[in-house]
């Protein structure tokens, strides 16, 4: 029978209601498997098949806690640090001050500025060096308090004409950018 027409119908019919995948007997891979590690073929697995369930060591699990609540303790001092240091500058600037004790305190601090100056003035180092730092910080002061008199009353020119002055001066002690000379072809 080497040709597969040759069958029967009722041939045919049985052939095709034969299972296509015979399945193994239970254990037949254990047993085959075990076989071949005892013959040598098949090394033997150094840890089991199995996946081990994972435990925390107790140390392991004290150290995390530990850090954890060192962490948290850290965030709150830093918290409670920046906080009191807010604090402590919005008390030294008087935001919870009225109108009035805030323009006495800007008229305060100008009259203080004012002093520092003239202090500059009698000091007894008349040196370039220490006379150019003192101008710097002079200029750098007045530049400020022109920038928020700005702010606080945009159209004031005498403050937009203090911005214009410092700008200027700044522009004109600045090196000019070199100039780069370009031949075309």
């Amino acid at each position: 029978m080497t040709d597969p027409n040759d069958l029967t119908p009722a041939e045919r019919r049985a052939c095709e209601a034969l299972p296509r995948e015979a399945e193994p007997p239970t254990g037949l891979e254990d047993r085959t498997v075990a076989l071949l590690q005892a013959r040598g073929v098949l090394a033997v697995p150094l840890r089991p098949l199995a996946a081990p369930t994972r435990r925390w060591h107790p140390a392991w699990l004290v150290g995390a806690l530990a850090a954890s609540l060192a962490l948290f303790a850290s965030g709150i001092a830093v918290g409670q640090f920046l906080g009191a240091r807010s604090a402590t500058i919005a008390a030294a600037v008087g935001l919870g001050s009225s109108l009035a004790e805030r323009t006495q305190q800007v008229q305060r601090t100008g009259s203080e500025y004012v002093a520092a100056l003239s202090a500059l003035l009698q000091e007894t180092d008349t040196s370039d060096a220490s006379r150019q730092r003192a101008t710097e910080a002079a200029l750098g002061a007045l530049g400020a308090a022109a920038q928020e008199v700005s702010r606080l009353a945009p159209s004031d020119p005498l403050a937009a004409a203090v911005l214009r002055g410092l700008t200027e001066r700044r522009r004109a002690s600045q090196p000019p950018p070199p100039t780069r000379n370009v031949v075309w072809y």
